[in-house]
């Protein structure tokens, strides 16, 4: 495996770099010695520009502007890079029928500018669980053979978007000539948690901050997730980049077993209710949740997935990838000392500080947080 001089030779260019995934995808590649090239929808924006800029220590971070759904864009973005991470996709808590059109024709533009230059050895794709165990009974453990079926009852827009998008990119890499096809891998994790780097809103920050809210969520609801940390995803990308056995493949990035909302709020409670957050002790009935469906969009979409366990198996990304998952208990608090120290979370009266085990990561997120204020 090369070595950080010889990486210092490589451009990678990380879409969407920005966001929560993509953000830890520019300071692991960093930290590996390669030059990035992030892109941003507008370089003016400094709330989400500034975040990223901190993380280049020494000249190798150029920042770009492109648009998903502007093809003009992608050509100069790719132009000298070897590798493409596509990380940038939306993930809103509640999708409407643009967040699958954003996500198909997104991808379509980033791999037709990759195909056209005929210059980048791969493409790493960023999809979602959401694309393999949705529309179809949960009786079963998911592996990367399955696919969601978009056609069943209750499948939202954000599921359909994740699923459309990666079939659209294996379907486009086989529709073109042999002198035109580039590696392609993409990578399938599951809701991510951990420390964050930006401090911009996600479904993943958007959930820390209700688990740590009793006014937002009095009651956890009987819902079963796979987490997987944030920082895990990165190196599956990096390893995923730079790995040729796992050209062609589709790879889960999950920690297991999966986690009940119960547990997530029991760690919480755990750690927090003697700092002075109120966090949720019961778990609300289905009745409860489905009363609350009328009037919450967030609720009504997860209906179809309460009191159903979900089952992965990550051995795949164990095997080709060579990960080694943080533990999952560690990973929610790591998350709910960065969103407090972040601001994301008010600080009570009471709060304690970051514990000694999670502050060279937390300490270092907000040493970078408050150097861009």
């Amino acid at each position: 495996m090369a070595n950080n001089k010889e990486n210092g030779n490589t451009l990678v260019l990380i879409t969407g770099c920005s966001g929560y995934i993509g953000s830890h995808c520019v300071k692991l590649l960093l930290k590996e010695g390669y030059r990035v090239r992030g892109t941003v929808r507008s370089l003016k924006n400094s709330a989400k520009v500034d975040p990223v800029k901190i993380l280049d220590t020494d000249g190798r971070l150029e920042l770009v502007e492109a648009d998903l759904l502007e093809p003009s864009g992608w050509k100069k973005a790719v132009k000298g890079c070897q590798y493409v991470l596509h990380v940038a996709s939306p993930f809103p808590l509640v999708a409407d029928e643009g967040c699958i059109k954003t996500a198909i024709e997104g991808t379509l533009n980033v791999l037709k500018a990759v195909a056209e230059d005929g210059n980048i050895k791969k493409v790493v794709l960023t999809s979602s669980c959401a694309a393999v165990n949705e529309g179809q009974p949960q009786d079963k453990i998911f592996d990367e053979t399955n696919w969601t079926n978009i056609e069943a009852k209750g499948v939202d827009n954000y599921t359909k978007s994740k699923t459309l998008a990666e079939r659209e990119a294996w379907n486009f890499l086989e529709s073109l000539p042999k002198e035109k096809r580039f590696a392609l891998t993409v990578i399938n994790p599951t809701l991510v948690f951990g420390p964050m780097l930006i401090t911009e809103q996600s479904a993943s920050i958007s959930l820390i901050r209700r688990f740590m809210d009793f006014c937002q969520m009095p009651a956890t609801p009987p819902l079963n997730m796979a987490l997987v940390d944030v920082r895990d995803v990165a190196r599956a990308h990096l390893e995923a980049m730079r790995r040729p056995e796992t050209d062609g493949e589709r790879i889960l990035v999950a920690s297991t077993p999966s986690i009940w909302f119960r547990d997530i709020a029991r760690t919480l409670r755990k750690e927090f209710s003697s700092q002075g957050y109120k966090i949720p002790r019961i778990q609300a009935p289905y009745f409860m949740v489905w009363l609350f469906s009328f009037f919450d969009a967030e609720a009504a979409s997860s209906l179809p997935r309460l009191n159903v366990e979900i089952k992965f198996n990550n051995r795949k990304s164990i095997q080709l990838l060579g990960l080694k998952y943080h533990n999952v208990e560690d990973t929610i608090l790591e998350m709910a000392y960065s969103a407090i120290e972040q601001g994301v979370i008010k600080i009570s009266g009471q709060y304690k500080g970051v514990p000694k085990k999670y502050q060279q990561e937390i300490i270092e997120e907000d040493t970078l947080e408050n150097s861009r204020m």
